[in-house]
């Protein structure tokens, strides 16, 4: 019977592979994991072990008889990689129809061998599934890896045709995930159209503490500093990917476990990271953990993680252990994926990406010298230590040596190869990776691996692509950030914007970038964007603000070129002599051209407002330094003129004195077109700077860990929850319960200092006032999740008038609960009186919370009266607590019994004897008294219960013995 089924099994599969297609329809129903078995079952080794490697090449187009056709042919890599740096994207007029073309023909290879000519036809006339036979093998897509980070160049791979998106950090500026969604989906939707299913993206690292000195800057290629809003916004960012692509891209979150600490670039060494592994849960790993843990929406997972070249110091808690780099480290990197939070989604379904493998860090790493480069070990290291895809870019000793790269691809490959087949457990750990990397392109293409369904539609490609430009212009004016000063002091320096009597000088940090190496440059921002800004939405053909003689544009090496003619008056140009060959010339001078440092020096005489357009400092870039020269050397220009920064890259390169010396700071995060436009418009004061920077800014004392705090000028709102309900029940309409019952409370969306949702976790305390006795208990403290938390409160058999209310951090005032329990209970919900003003929150709630009220029905055996409302005695006097009573019984009678002891010592009379005894009885009820009263200072003792009343008694009763004492010796 065992022969027959393994005939049949082998049947099955020469049925299914025959053709070089995969049957879906065959495939093991339990997942893609088990399909994805299946399928490997059929590949030959090369195949399993090509599956492995994501590689580069150089140009925009292939052809059958280029290397990338050779590796994808005859060693069957598994995906290709993108890279502007690589020459893949062309400067032609349509860059995404170049780029569509080429992942199509990338995709033939693949699938055919060959590369059939550009057609209209649709794919399923010009191959016939019977017409052409498929190449040698089982016909696997390629993954094509893309990144795009946004915000315009150079972090942006892709510079043309695509919707301009915005940086990670502009959309975490708005501090609202449904932007990232709504980013993420225009990702998906184009790179579907151009043929890319793999995004290298979102980063999900922390910026916790900015370094702008520092070379190891991300820049704004970050969602903030929190931890919780990094993950959240990761959360939404991949949820849009995967609804606009449909779930055909793949997302491989960055770089785990999380640059953000780190203090230097992968392209030159391994950065070194003091942190252990329950601190980097706390920060670093938690927007990770939000990404891949079970509770996750499925759409919110990411498909995968790019392990990043780093490594830690005190990691397993031994401050003098380091691992190796975490992308190498078989033992750290297992450590981290055996955490609760990822173990279920690694073993379900989680793709491991290493990071690049040939650059500087990985290089030094290997060899500190420079004069190796040990690609097989390299590979071998990656692959062993869990990584499942191996990017194998850059890989060779130098840079820019593509050829040698390819030699050392080809020579990786076919040694794998032959560890493959020498090694079972090097075998067992290939099935491994090439099964997570084939479980994943089953899911990307629903296990229909057919041309008409991977290959993409090259017709129509520029109608698909840039229809939502509407959006990021909302979002770039949700996301621009006043930095200083605060809005009521702006509103006084700034009472009216540019007039058509102002003069208007703009400098700008001009800087090149290419498509590629043989594109031509052309500026980030360029010397006249913001001018020509200025005219299109208030020049003469609009409002009427301004005019073009009114503006000057210059760049910041125009700025240098002033400063460096010195603080003195500039000359202007001597006019030229015309001189003949013989005689000079009767004809007048010619006029010499200005030089640009008195141009400059003549525009600032006249200025007005200075408007300046600010990048990053970067070192490498010899202007980029003029602004802060400037503030520096000519402090007497801007105090003489209303001196504007717009700050297009990350909000924190400028210092305290810098900033003091400014009228207002603005950061706005990227350099495309919404953003330029939100500038001006917040400039001319048509729309505010809405944004809050989501990272710590050290010029202006901007705290991101202080500002994510409970905000105290806000009241807590307290609500009954009942049948998935929110009510608030009145005084006059009083919800009635019966002993017994559970009571679930409640708050509304707790906001931080910037008006939004406190991060998950933010504790909420929540405290019992008994009010008749006048004590007062913290009964419990949960956690928020979405900036709310919840309390389930046990009514006890207690009769009783009782208080709820709800603390977080400075958040002391809330509304409150009031149980009245007798023979029934009585639950009403009171505003504190007086009633703070409202506290406007601009922040969409994260879940829909409506406040209906909702009566449950009376207990039928008891029908009470409503009782009026109660007024709030001037004074509460509690008489019948019995802990509190015992606790003072307890402490009169060990006074009573100090008093007797030290009375007998100090062998005094009877009469002296008894009335030394009554100072101590004295002492210690009256403090025991001034506790109930709630007397200044007494609230300290309120958490200690009836120890309260003990130690108040004893205080008070020791003083008076001491007084007892000492007029017993000076009686």
């Amino acid at each position: 019977m065992k022969r027959f089924r393994l005939c049949g099994l082998v049947l099955l599969l020469l049925l299914l592979f025959s053709r070089g297609g995969y049957d879906r329809a065959a495939a093991d129903e339990t997942g893609t994991m088990s399909e994805a078995a299946v399928l490997l079952s059929s590949m030959s080794v090369a195949e399993r072990v090509g599956q492995l490697f994501l590689v580069t090449f150089p140009g925009s187009t292939v052809t059958e008889e280029s290397d990338i056709a050779d590796l994808i042919r005859n060693y069957k890599v598994g995906g290709v990689a993108l890279m502007a740096e690589n020459d893949n994207f062309s400067d032609e007029e349509s860059l995404p129809v170049q780029i569509t073309r080429l992942t199509s023909d990338l995709q033939q290879l693949a699938l055919w061998g060959r590369i059939m000519p550009a057609s209209t036809t649709p794919i399923s006339d010009i191959i016939p599934p019977t017409a052409t036979p498929p190449p040698t093998g089982v016909s696997i897509p390629l993954f094509i890896a893309a990144s795009d980070e946004g915000g315009g160049p150079p972090d942006t791979e892709i510079r043309g045709g695509l919707t301009p998106i915005p940086s990670e950090m502009a959309i975490g500026a708005t501090w609202q995930p449904d932007f990232a969604r709504a980013v993420g989906e225009i990702v998906g939707s184009e790179l579907t159209v151009i043929g890319v299913n793999m995004l290298l993206g979102p980063s999900l690292d922390v910026l916790e503490k900015p370094a702008p000195a520092g070379q190891s800057d991300l820049g704004t290629s970050v969602f903030g500093g929190d931890p919780y809003w990094v993950g959240q916004m990761g959360q939404a960012y991949i949820a849009g990917v995967h609804s606009g692509s449909q779930d055909r891209v793949a997302v491989i979150a960055t770089h785990f476990p999380g640059n953000g600490s780190s203090d230097r670039p992968i392209d030159e060494e391994v950065s070194t990271v003091r942190k252990s592994l329950e601190q980097l849960k706390q920060i670093e790993l938690a927007p990770f953990f939000a990404v891949t843990q079970a509770e996750t929406p499925p759409a919110s997972r990411a498909d995968g993680l790019l392990t990043t070249h780093i490594r830690y110091q005190g990691f397993q808690g031994n401050i003098r252990a380091t691992t190796a780099p975490i992308s190498f480290d078989l033992q750290a990197l297992n450590t981290l994926l055996q955490l609760p939070q990822f173990a279920t989604w690694r073993a379900t379904e989680g793709l491991l990406v290493s990071d690049r493998l040939g650059v500087g860090a990985v290089r030094r790493f290997y060899d500190d010298t420079g004069q190796d480069f040990p690609h097989r070990r390299i590979a071998k290291d990656a692959l062993l230590a869990g990584n499942d895809l191996l990017f194998v870019a850059q890989f060779s000793l130098l840079d820019g040596d593509y050829a040698q790269q390819l030699a050392n691809v080809k020579d990786t490959i076919g040694w794998f190869q032959e560890r493959y087949q020498m090694d079972p457990s090097f075998q067992q750990r290939v099935d491994q990776a090439a099964t997570r990397v084939l479980a994943t392109k089953l899911a990307l293409y629903g296990g229909d691996f057919s041309a008409e369904n991977v290959l993409p539609v090259v017709e129509n490609v520029p109608a698909l692509l840039n229809q939502r430009q509407p959006e990021m212009f909302d979002l770039a004016q949700q996301a621009i950030t006043l930095i200083s000063p605060g809005q009521e002091e702006l509103s006084a320096r700034l009472p009216n914007p540019p007039t058509g009597s102002d003069n208007i000088v703009i400098f700008t940090d001009v800087r090149q970038a290419t498509q590629c190496s043989q594109c031509p440059a052309r500026p980030i921002i360029g010397q006249d964007a913001l001018q020509e800004r200025m005219l299109a939405l208030y020049g003469p053909q609009a409002s009427g603000q301004v005019r073009a003689d009114q503006i000057s544009s210059f760049s910041f090496a125009d700025l240098n070129a002033f400063l460096k003619a010195g603080p003195g008056p500039i000359p202007p140009p001597t006019p030229t002599p015309v001189i003949t060959a013989t005689v000079e010339s009767q004809n007048p001078p010619a006029p010499a051209a200005p030089s640009p440092a008195y141009v400059v020096q003549e525009a600032l005489r006249r200025a007005d407002w200075i408007i300046i357009a600010l990048l990053d400092a970067n070192p490498a870039v010899p202007d980029s330094g003029a602004l802060n020269d400037f503030l520096a050397q000519r402090p007497d220009i801007t105090r003489n003129a209303n001196t504007v920064v717009f700050a297009f890259q990350a909000p924190y390169y400028l210092d305290t004195t810098e900033i003091s010396k400014l009228t207002a700071y603005y950061s706005v995060y990227s350099k495309t077109s919404p953003f330029l436009d939100a500038a001006v418009r917040v400039l001319f004061q048509e729309i505010p700077a809405s944004g809050h920077s989501p990272v710590t800014i050290e010029g202006v004392g901007y705290d991101l860990f202080t500002v994510t705090q409970p905000s105290d000028d806000q009241v807590i709102q307290l609500f009954l929850l009942s049948d998935g309900a929110l009510q608030s029940p009145a005084n006059d309409e009083p919800q009635e319960m019966v002993v017994g019952e559970t009571l679930r409370l409640q708050t509304g969306v707790i906001v931080d200092q910037n008006g939004h949702p406190v991060p998950d976790g933010t504790l909420v305390a929540f405290t019992q006032l008994d009010r008749v006795n006048g004590f007062v208990s913290v009964i419990a403290q949960r956690p928020t999740v979405n900036g709310v938390a919840n309390l389930d409160y046990v009514l006890e058999a207690r009769t009783g008038q009782f208080r709820i209310t709800a603390a977080a951090g400075n958040a002391k005032t809330s509304l409150e609960v009031d149980i009245a329990i007798g023979d029934n209970v009585r639950v009403v919900v009171i505003t504190p009186t007086p009633a703070p003003t409202p506290i406007p929150t601009s922040t969409p709630l994260p879940t829909p919370r409506p406040t209906v009220t909702v009566t449950t029905s009376p207990t039928p055996a008891l029908t009470p009266t409503p009782a009026a409302p109660t007024p709030e005695p001037g004074l509460l006097i509690p008489l019948v607590d019995m802990s509190m009573l015992l606790g003072m019984m307890t402490g009169v009678g060990l006074l009573a019994a100090a008093g007797i002891l030290l009375g007998n010592n100090q062998h005094l009379p009877p009469a002296n004897h008894l009335r030394f005894t009554l100072w101590g009885i004295s002492g210690g009820l009256l403090t025991y008294i001034y506790y109930l009263l709630r007397l200044p200072g007494s609230d300290a003792l309120l958490p200690l219960g009836a120890w309260a009343a003990i130690l108040t008694t004893l205080g008070g009763g020791l003083l008076g013995l001491s007084l007892g004492w000492w007029r017993s010796r000076h009686a």
